[in-house]
């Protein structure tokens, strides 16, 4: 029940941050490869954050195993938690701060909304399960259920930039690469 609480809240915030484009940055209609390079500029920005999340999600869960295995202190699980929600703050804030065009086509722009939204609800979780991590008030069944939400809002969001993606022809329905490899990196 909380799982399908979560996903309408995503979905309504989906929807909502739609019907505004406070994120815009430009108005001039944009040319199809100006398209192209603004959806592949949000995948690189996306994809960076993304690259920082796994690494300071592997730490984390490291840490974990240690302090289960008694290798690390509570104390060095307390700096590994924070060190851990500070970074998961720190990237949905850079997921907020991406720009989107408005010079883009309706449904790229549309898209690439949900997916900004998405990868920001998601590291807000991964926060909240960090949270709960050291607390005797979270379950490790309510522990694992906040990093399942987010793994479903991270799915969710590289969902829909594949979708833009291939709405402007830089993949193909397959998720194949349909530019060539020196212009644009996968």
């Amino acid at each position: 029940m909380k799982k399908v609480l979560l996903i309408g809240t995503l979905m309504l915030t989906v929807i909502l941050s739609a019907c505004s484009n406070n994120n815009s940055t430009s108005s001039a209609p944009a040319s199809e490869e100006e398209v192209q390079e603004t959806v592949q500029n949000f995948y690189n920005e996306m994809s960076k954050l993304d690259e920082l999340g796994k690494s300071s999600l592997t730490e984390f869960n490291e840490a974990i195993a240690a302090y289960s295995a008694g290798e690390l202190s509570d104390r060095q699980l307390e700096k590994k938690i924070n060190e851990f929600q500070k970074t998961a703050t720190e990237l949905s804030n850079q997921a907020e701060k991406v720009k989107i065009s408005s010079s883009l086509p309706e449904d790229i722009r549309k898209l690439l909304d949900e997916s900004k939204i998405a990868f920001q609800s998601a590291y807000s979780l991964k926060e909240q399960a960090s949270q709960g991590a050291d607390s005797a008030e979270v379950t490790a069944e309510k522990f694992e259920e906040l990093n399942q939400n987010a793994d479903v809002a991270m799915l969710y969001g590289i969902s829909k930039l594949n979708e833009a993606r291939e709405a402007t022809g830089l993949i193909d329905a397959d998720g194949k690469s349909t530019a060539e490899p020196e212009k644009v990196q996968e």
